[in-house]
């Protein structure tokens, strides 16, 4: 009786852990969307172009990438509870600083990057302290899970802030999206634990076995370039939807205040739709494999990039069909390469190795936010859509080929 007892307790233990994290994160990631949600009104009050909104969109980015580089290694140092508590804090006040003090394009700049640095301490800490919880056959799961809490932070950003800002102002919309930052910070701080048993000596003891962790290793490289593939796409595609919907709203006669209005539910409601696909996509790969999951999803997500940006002209109602769709398979294989890389790297060097594919991923996604602005800008918005289909196709052969390497059979017990 005792010994179930104390599995029950363990259990216990690791579910609330998994439960707290995802609210925590929930509360902390609404402002990374809050400012896509009012691009619209931001446009017109600042007078800023969409280059200068995609330069805004990747300075957050690059926030993000900055953190990241360090982050990745101080979690395995101090521990993800500790990073996560101080990262959600430094980004509610970079946020509140937005609202209070930002009065145009340079100073937006600055408060952005500011609440990306933040944002890097989020999502590789809660990773790191759940993978100290379960098991890898488990991690597809688990992580697809986890985020999905991001998921959801993005939907109810552009929800709530787009909603509050077209009732109120702009800074209503930031600061009921921001807020949340710090009572997650003391959650996390002094409701979460981090597991330090046998089951990272056990990692240790396999290191040999772990050969994808050097950075020769072809398997390692083929992982980390089929996430940045997904990346190319991914925050592209989330940036600037609440836009592109308001643009289509514009597009069939309705006034700028309900269009900004109906463009931002629609936009929250395509991006919520992905807010269970990353647990559905990480289970099927923990069924399935890795690779061929992965595969599979990125060409369908792939395909809708290529349709979805000419449907404006021609209907809302097949526009929104197809965004819903898109938003399900876009983020669907999201934990996928996370939890494949916590397969093929030793425990105690799993903060690093995340960090490492994390500021190569999300460095791309400095990039495509500011191209998308600039090919709306100088040709339409289809081609921009269609620019972003480069990242799932690359993002696909890579996979395929990780498929046929041996170290593949590390990941989801054997799987490919």
């Amino acid at each position: 009786m005792r010994l179930g007892g104390e599995k029950l307790t363990e259990d216990n233990k690791k579910n609330r852990t998994l439960y707290i994290l995802c609210l925590c994160q929930i509360g902390a990631m609404l402002i990374w969307y809050n400012f896509a949600a009012i691009i619209p009104i931001l446009r017109a009050e600042w007078s800023i172009s969409n280059d200068q909104a995609g330069a805004l969109l990747s300075a957050f980015q690059l926030g993000y990438v900055i953190a990241v580089i360090f982050t990745g290694w101080l979690t395995d140092r101090y521990g993800g509870r500790l990073i996560f508590a101080l990262s959600a804090f430094e980004t509610g006040l970079a946020g509140l600083g937005f609202v209070f003090f930002a009065y145009d394009y340079q100073s937006a700049l600055l408060w952005r990057t500011l609440a990306g640095l933040g944002q890097g301490g989020l999502y590789i800490p809660g990773i790191k302290i759940l993978s100290s919880w379960y098991p890898g056959k488990d991690r597809g799961r688990i992580i697809g899970i986890f985020t999905c809490s991001t998921v959801f932070a993005y939907a109810g950003a552009y929800y709530l802030a787009s909603a509050l800002a077209v009732a109120y102002s702009w800074q209503t919309g930031l600061f009921w999206t921001t807020i949340w930052a710090f009572p997650s910070a003391l959650v996390v701080f002094f409701f979460v634990d981090e597991k330090k048993t046998s089951f990272g000596t056990a990692a240790l003891v396999k290191v040999e076995n772990k050969s994808a962790f050097t950075l020769a290793s072809k398997a390692f490289w083929l992982i980390i370039t089929g996430y940045i593939g997904h990346m190319w796409e991914l925050y592209a595609f989330w940036g600037w939807l609440g836009a592109y919907m308001t643009y289509a709203f514009t597009l069939h006669g309705y006034e700028t205040s309900v269009a900004i209005g109906y463009g931002g539910g629609i936009a929250a409601a395509c991006t919520a739709m992905g807010a269970i696909s990353p647990g559905l996509g990480g289970w099927v790969s923990d069924k399935y494999g890795r690779c061929l999951s992965a595969t599979t999803l990125m060409l369908i997500s792939g395909c809708c990039a290529l349709l979805f940006g000419w449907l404006a002209e021609f209907s809302l109602y097949l526009l929104i069909i197809v965004g819903l769709i898109y938003g399900f398979f876009i983020v669907a294989d999201s934990a996928i390469y996370k939890a494949g890389l916590t397969e093929l790297v030793p425990a105690y060097a799993m903060g690093s190795a995340l960090g490492l594919q994390s500021v190569l991923g999300f460095g791309i996604t400095i990039i495509t936010p500011r191209l998308f602005g600039l090919i709306v800008d100088h040709y339409n918005w289809g081609w921009a859509f269609s620019f972003l289909a480069i990242g799932p196709f690359l993002g696909g052969v890579c996979m395929l080929l990780l498929r046929n390497h041996p170290e593949s059979w590390q990941m989801a017990s054997g799987k490919r």
